[in-house]
């Protein structure tokens, strides 16, 4: 099996994820790990799974990963799979069903078959903390108790999920 996995990363999160994923999809297949900008979604075509992976911004996927979306043709792939990370503790699914929303509409449109999505908490970088801090009106006290939570995120358990996410994507 041919297999793609691309990934936006700022703070290295989400990248650490796609390793992860990367790691038990080579056990078996042709797979090639790619940062998102390193891939032209109009030439995508050829895998028989894409898995692409988004930090959450403002409570949505990054702005390049819904472009990539948008660019990818019909067929670029037979299945597709997403990964996301974010700096929350846990959202619920009907939360998560709304950051997911833009993979599953593009996999719709596409005739892509969606294989689902894998989500965990990482750790901000220091330099958007305030700004964070700021939109969720939290107090000094609120705030550390989240930077408490969020640190070393993603971790060892975190990478073990995401590979068990991928050998069910991979099933």
């Amino acid at each position: 099996m041919k297999i793609l996995i691309t990934y936006f990363s700022q703070t290295g999160n989400t990248e650490k994820i796609a390793r992860a994923i990367g790691e038990v999809a080579a056990q078996d297949n042709d797979t090639e790990i790619k940062k998102m900008e390193e891939v032209d979604a109009g030439t995508v075509s050829g895998y028989d799974l894409i898995f692409i992976g988004s930090p959450l911004h403002a409570a949505n996927l990054a702005a390049q990963v819904k472009t990539f979306l948008g660019d990818l043709q019909s067929g670029a792939s037979k299945q597709l799979a997403g990964f996301i990370t974010h700096s929350a503790a846990a959202y619920s699914d009907q939360d998560m069903g709304g950051f997911t929303e833009p993979i599953m509409t593009a996999c719709k449109d596409k005739g892509i078959e969606y294989k689902g999505c894998f989500d965990c908490q990482g750790f901000l970088t220091e330099a958007i903390h305030d700004m964070v801090k700021q939109s969720q009106n939290a107090t000094d006290e609120q705030w550390a108790e989240v930077v408490k939570q969020m640190t070393g995120h993603p971790d060892t358990e975190d990478e073990a999920k995401a590979k068990e996410f991928a050998r069910e994507v991979l099933s």
